[in-house]
Parts: structure tokens; sequence; C-alpha cells
């Protein structure tokens, strides 16, 4: 299973969260965007919008 997580920022237990993901790269893809720094330019809101397609499963934390 392909697993993206999005990091923004807004979930207060994102760490535990997190953790779990980690346990889970053994079996399946677990790729990490962190969507906070707001200087993102264009082409990376393009992968990030290219890696939420791709994805099985989004995570947003």
């Amino acid at each position: 299973m392909n697993i993206l997580e999005l990091n923004t920022g807004l979930f207060p237990d994102a760490q535990t969260v997190t953790a779990a993901l980690r346990q889970m790269e053994p079996a399946h893809r677990v790729d990490s965007i962190d969507l906070r720094r707001r200087d993102r330019e264009d082409e990376a809101w393009d992968r990030a919008v290219a890696a939420i397609l791709s994805s099985d499963l989004t995570i947003t934390i």
C-alpha cells in the first residue's frame, strides 16, 4: 500500500501517528510531505498534489 503523510502541524498528537507509520514501513511504502513551510514554490505544491493523487491512503496530521 502507498501511504502518504501530510504534516500540516495542526494535529496535536502527530508524533504518535508518525511513529505508527514508521512501524508500517517494512510492509508498506510510506512517504511524508511537510506542508508547514510557507515559502513552498509552485513545483513543490505540484509534487504534493501528484503524491496525493498517487497514494492509496493519505493521512493528514
